[in-house]
């Protein structure tokens, strides 16, 4: 491909992620091959226990955490429990395990659908949760893209009030978005590393994958972006000097944007 429409096309990509039609949101359709299951137990906003003794990690979306030993839960944490528990209670569901069935943990990855609706994106829609894009399950992003912005526009649930993170701010690892300018671009080892305005580093593999090549790396210094994902808490004792500590890894396009 020549470079000229190389470069329209990675400059097009931030316009694309922005523009997906709200339409999406309502035509979540089933993919790969499904399997009736049942409930037996909501556990949080994005994870059940089937009656087969399997535990669910729904895919494409990241519902608030519930406190655990003491902790207070975050804003909106029971009310997605809650309202997956309505969902899924009482009536005939449809299980499609994602291309990669299992997470870390050991739960099975998949997408849930009552009565040809999506589970996921019924959620996204009403603002209990933020859409995700973790290859290779992959189907559905633009789909959950399109009912998160439903939410989004509406102010809903998560979306009340400031949702993202200023990059100066990020004190903490866990599931963030965050807004910051990229001050710099990098290539060393394996990867590229946008360094934002604070102590977060984005880090985006250079190989070349449908996954991120969208993303155009080298156009982002002095860029305001918006980027969602796991943030890690790197061990302070082995930081080589001027390395920050915090690090967002980018897998997938829908995962940094331009606000």
């Amino acid at each position: 491909m020549p470079d000229t429409r190389k470069a329209l096309l990675r400059g097009a990509f931030f316009i694309v992620c922005l523009s997906v039609q709200s339409v999406f949101a309502d035509t979540c359709s089933q993919v790969g091959d499904s399997e009736p299951v049942l409930v037996r137990h909501v556990i949080d906003g994005d994870t059940l226990e089937l009656r087969d003794g399997r535990r669910l990690r729904l895919i494409g979306i990241n519902t608030p955490e519930i406190g655990r030993r003491g902790e207070a839960s975050e804003p909106f944490a029971q009310a997605a429990r809650r309202r997956l528990q309505q969902l899924t209670e009482a009536q005939p569901l449809l299980l499609s395990v994602g291309g990669d069935p299992k997470d870390h943990y050991g739960r099975t990855l998949g997408h849930l659908f009552a009565s040809g609706t999506n589970i996921e994106a019924q959620l996204l829609r009403e603002g209990l949760g933020y859409a995700l894009a973790v290859p290779p399950n992959i189907d559905l992003v633009e789909c959950h893209a399109a009912a998160e912005r439903v939410a989004r526009q509406g102010s809903l649930g998560v979306w009340e009030g400031a949702a993202s993170t200023p990059a100066s701010q990020v004190s903490s690892g866990g599931f963030q978005i965050v807004r910051g300018r990229v001050q710099s671009v990098s290539k060393a080892g394996k990867f590229y590393w946008l360094e934002l305005d604070g102590p977060l580093v984005l880090r985006i593999a250079q190989r070349e994958t449908d996954y991120v090549r969208a993303i155009p790396v080298e156009q982002l210094a002095g860029k305001d972006v918006e980027a969602r994902g796991w943030v890690i808490d790197r061990d302070r004792g082995q930081l080589k000097p001027g390395h920050k500590p915090f690090i967002l890894p980018i897998e997938h396009s829908f995962m940094l944007q331009r606000p």
